[in-house]
């Protein structure tokens, strides 16, 4: 129909028509680029890629609420890619076979390692409202040592090698202070956790221990939540029994990454929508996040950095981490 338009009017028109049909054709330009810059319009479905413990069909249907409500406020689909391990998942992002994935804190690493093209959109904050925790070395109350420099020698138990807060992070931080922990340390004995570990400590088998903690809250209730409050509230032993001599850097929750090649309007959006999610659709919260009670926050990628070290050896190659063990 216009071409038929515009040729009549190549024929016929007189300055006037001349004058409307410029005045069209600019405001068709201008729509045209109105419609580019609106680019979100256009884009198509976001793929969430998401590691669960259940079937493909069960984990699509625990998700429904929160995939239903993230296309409803994005405006575009959105489809749930189930993964069978960290390491697909890793790989699934770097690769953009998916936009968006639910990672580990070390995951969230590894795959930023590989490709830097994700950042973090949001994080869940415990029901404490703490958005990250920390790894901390205890000593029985009575003991000569103040800080971990007065460990020269001594013993320590500690969790096993997938544990992030209870041995990859503090050994990756004390070696970066010059404090390698296989010579540091006399001898290191490797348990099934954070609380067996603070057991033999108690018990004087070692000397020091590695937990983990939030280190916020009441310090004698043993703070708001970890190894701490969990053995303090079990009557384990009190705060005035044990003294932190060294704590880590703090270790954010895992995030709900994007790939940074997603429009900046719908990265921006997701954002959102997750940051007000537990307030406007309680139901998809808990089907996306049913540990995490204190709500989504942002966070940016430096609360990352400190977890780049675990992915990175010493001759600059990236690695992918073990699965890690949840902190507790």
């Amino acid at each position: 129909m216009i071409p038929k338009i515009v040729r009549r009017a190549r024929f016929r028109a007189g300055p006037a028509a001349r004058t409307v049909l410029l005045a069209w054709g600019l405001s068709l330009a201008g729509a045209a680029h109105a419609l580019a810059q609106n680019s979100v319009v256009i884009i198509p479905g976001i793929k969430i890629g998401v590691v669960g413990a259940e079937r493909p069909q069960v984990l699509r249907t625990r998700l429904e609420p929160f995939r239903r409500r993230l296309s409803d406020d994005v405006g575009t689909s959105v489809q749930i890619v189930p993964m069978k391990d960290g390491q697909t998942l890793i790989d699934a992002i770097a690769t953009k076979r998916v936009d968006y994935a639910i990672l580990s804190a070390s995951a969230y690493a590894m795959a930023w390692k590989l490709c830097q093209c994700i950042e973090p959109a949001a994080a869940p904050r415990s029901a404490d409202g703490t958005l990250s925790f920390r790894a901390v070395m205890l000593v029985k109350s009575g003991a000569k040592a103040e800080r971990v420099e007065d460990l020269k020698g001594a013993s320590i138990a500690t969790s096993d090698g997938r544990s992030v807060a209870g041995r990859l992070l503090p050994f990756a931080e004390l070696a970066a202070a010059g404090l390698p922990p296989s010579a540091h340390f006399g001898r290191i004995e490797t348990t099934t956790g954070p609380e067996a570990a603070v057991r033999l400590m108690l018990a004087g088998k070692v000397d020091a221990a590695l937990a983990w903690s939030s280190l916020d809250g009441a310090m004698e209730a043993g703070y708001s939540r970890g190894t701490l409050r969990d053995m303090v509230d079990r009557k384990a032993f009190a705060m005035t029994d044990v003294r932190i001599v060294w704590t880590s850097a703090p270790i954010p929750h895992g995030p709900h990454a994007v790939r940074t090649d997603l429009p900046a309007q719908m990265r921006n959006r997701i954002r959102e929508v997750l940051t007000h999610l537990r307030q406007d659709d309680p139901d998809a919260y808990d089907a996306v996040e049913p540990v995490m009670g204190g709500g989504f926050a942002t966070i940016d990628h430096a609360a990352y950095q400190p977890l780049l070290v675990l992915v990175t050896p010493p001759d600059g190659e990236a690695r992918p981490p073990a699965t890690p063990k949840p902190p507790g």
